[in-house]
């Protein structure tokens, strides 16, 4: 007995997955981590959180001070980690830990997927 698979070629299978050339899944998911991250962004105006500028694949929050919030932040801002809240440093990372299923899933279902569980 022989068996026989006619596949589509990768570029099209790729295609139908929004990962294509277009890149429209990693854009998905670049936005999909800035949105889920904004409430865990430290913020006193805003700035730091509103002004971050997305590329395709990375966030990049443009301020003098954005390093140091990130890694020194000690949450102690009306919605910060050391009052109860969710702002303070390293927030992609607690982020991710909270509430990366949902991220993924998102995704998943974007380029017509299953996440594991």
């Amino acid at each position: 007995m022989k068996v026989t698979l006619r596949l589509d070629p990768v570029d099209k299978i790729l295609l139908k997955r929004h990962m294509g050339k277009d890149r429209s899944a990693q854009r998905f998911f670049t936005s999909t981590v800035r949105r889920h991250c904004d409430k865990y962004v430290p913020m006193l105006s805003g700035t730091l959180k509103n002004d971050a500028q997305e590329g395709e694949s990375y966030i990049l929050y443009n301020t003098p001070y954005a390093a140091k919030n990130y890694f020194e932040n000690s949450g102690n801002g009306l919605q910060g980690t050391a009052k109860g809240g969710l702002r303070g440093k390293l927030w992609d990372k607690r982020m991710m830990a909270a509430e990366g299923r949902e991220v993924v899933g998102s995704v998943a279902d974007y380029v017509g997927g299953k996440a594991k569980t």
